[in-house]
């Protein structure tokens, strides 16, 4: 698999091409009102799925390094605002910046290669799998601005 982009307000069935676990993420991103929520995290599945709802500022490029996760799939939807979410598939001409933390399960690099990037903004989402380095909350034109987003983090082994 490979990342993914959509709107959060497509039909249900528009999420059918998803695996049920992405698919039911997607539902209850689609059924709650995040502006009215606290900053936290909110179970989805037990423990094969739960949501982190965030508020923070844009970061200037360069300032945040690329990562990559291998026991979680992302969702990463914004609900208030927009960012760059630069992008690269994992190869090996990537450097790695640390090494990965099992504990955080995640692993950051030291730029995209190739790098390439998408605007995420009010009602869009991005799946990213395991194979998707990414480098989130980038300031749209090196502006930072105050965004709300939430991410869904599902267990590799619970997509079917």
């Amino acid at each position: 698999m490979t990342l993914v982009i959509g709107r959060i307000n497509e039909a249900s069935s528009g999420f059918s091409k998803f695996p049920d676990a992405i698919r039911q993420a997607l539902l209850f991103l689609q059924a709650h009102d995040f502006t009215t929520m606290e900053d936290g995290v909110y179970p989805i599945d037990g423990n094969h799925s739960y949501a982190i709802l965030q508020r923070y500022t844009t970061k200037l490029s360069g300032t945040a390094k690329p990562e990559a996760h291998r026991q979680y799939v992302d969702i990463q939807y914004m609900v208030e605002g927009k960012e760059e979410l630069g992008w690269c598939p994992l190869n090996p001409e990537l450097h790695e910046h640390t090494n990965y933390d099992m504990d955080k399960d995640i692993i950051f690099y030291e730029r995209l290669v190739p790098g390439s990037s998408v605007t995420l903004d009010k009602g869009s989402f991005a799946v990213l799998y395991p194979a998707d380095v990414h480098r989130p909350c980038g300031a749209i034109n090196d502006e930072p601005k105050p965004v709300t987003k939430v991410v869904v983090k599902i267990a590799v082994d619970y997509i079917k």
